[in-house]
């Protein structure tokens, strides 16, 4: 199985942040960064992410 780009991070308290393994940071869209995120949050959008990035490769292939 191949890494995913994208993971989640606990923070501290209650919020999540999604984190981009590849700059090594927090992943940043559209300016904003991915982090104090609700669980449900963080879940979407580390799946958005990494499925987006799945097919970005496929289609680079």
């Amino acid at each position: 199985m191949e890494m995913q780009r994208y993971s989640l991070h606990k923070n501290l308290n209650i919020y999540w942040t999604v984190f981009d393994e590849v700059t090594q940071e927090k992943a940043v869209i559209g300016g904003l960064v991915m982090d104090m995120l609700t669980a449900e949050e963080a879940e979407d959008l580390f799946g958005l992410l990494n499925r987006t990035d799945d097919q970005e490769m496929v289609l680079a292939s």
